[in-house]
């Protein structure tokens, strides 16, 4: 009886044991489920930011195009605009030197103090156009495809009447007729810029509206418009971010487009476009007149993309970490 009794606690004994070690085993294999709940609790901020990072040509058009920016825009507070017009008639053409680094133009005017003020309004007509476009964008998007049927089928068709003119045309014949202007530039580019940002809007909000959230607050009676500030827009952020980025970059070429043929700001306020326009005749004797403000819209268009490259990848939802 003793015998059976101590071979009962033994085997009694081994599997407490054995279910420690199975226990054990499965605390072990728990360690990889708290990790990733560890990490899902980190903020989306330090995710946007570790998935941005990675992209390192987003990176480092982020970190030039703030350089370039903060010079356009800090330099002009302490330096009068009328550092970049002032003529001198003697120092015309001349290459660049330690006393005019970037040279001067065919009357004699500092091209480093004209990139300067040029790029603080170039850069500011991009990035107010662009906010243009993205209001009417989102405006029109989420509106077509929240409501479809005829609603959707009319602001479709304009946007589509739209895409197929030229763009360049419509900016030159707007540009002629209501004359040229820093506000008008802009209101002309941001209101034809719009088009492809309502077609991204509307496709997101056409499958977001179908999801279990959004038919849960249809069936509690929420009204629509709440329904699409509260709960579809704040999830086609992502695309909007990407596409307002883009259309950053978009305007300033239709920028310098329009002040090249002349039909956008007029002389003397520079522009990288109208720099570019006064240096057609000087591109063989003094080649610096074009290459400069060229070189600058160049390395911003080409930041700007880069950084929506980035965001793109950023904000994807359905990226790895």
């Amino acid at each position: 009886m003793i015998e059976r009794e101590e071979s009962r606690i033994q085997a009694s004994t081994e599997s407490t044991a054995s279910n420690t070690r199975s226990d054990g085993g499965q605390v072990e294999r728990r360690v990889a489920p708290e990790v990733t709940l560890a990490r899902a609790e980190e903020t989306m901020l330090h995710l946007f930011w570790r998935r941005f990072r990675r992209h390192r040509p987003a990176l480092t058009g982020a970190v030039v195009l703030l350089v370039l920016a903060g010079i356009c825009f800090i330099v002009p507070i302490f330096v009068s605009e009328e550092a970049a017009n002032t003529v001198e008639i003697d120092a015309k053409l001349q290459s660049p030197s330690s006393e005019h680094p970037l040279g001067t133009d065919a009357v004699g005017r500092d091209m480093l103090m004209r990139c300067i003020w040029g790029g603080r309004i170039s850069l500011r007509i991009g990035v107010l156009a662009a906010l243009i476009a993205v209001m009417i964008g989102v405006a029109v998007g989420s509106v077509a495809g929240y409501n479809i049927g005829l609603i959707d089928n009319i602001l479709m068709r304009f946007t589509e009447a739209l895409m197929s003119i030229p763009t360049l045309f419509i900016l030159i014949v707007l540009g002629r007729i209501l004359g040229p202007s820093i506000t008008i530039t802009t209101i002309i580019i941001g209101a034809l810029a719009w088009m492809s940002t309502a077609r991204i809007v509307r496709a997101e909000i056409l499958s977001l509206k179908e999801q279990d959230f959004v038919l849960a607050a249809r069936a509690m009676g929420v009204q629509p418009t709440r329904i699409l500030i509260r709960h579809l827009l704040p999830n086609v952020v992502a695309p909007i971010v990407v596409s307002a980025t883009l259309r950053v970059g978009q305007s300033i070429i239709w920028e310098a487009s329009l002040s090249f043929l002349g039909l956008g700001v007029q002389p003397p306020t520079a522009t990288w476009g109208t720099m570019l326009t006064r240096a057609q005749g000087y591109l063989r004797d003094a080649p610096w007149i074009a290459f400069f403000p060229g070189f600058l819209i160049l390395i911003t268009v080409l930041c700007v993309n880069f950084i929506g490259d980035g965001l793109r990848d950023a904000l994807d939802p359905y990226a790895l970490r």
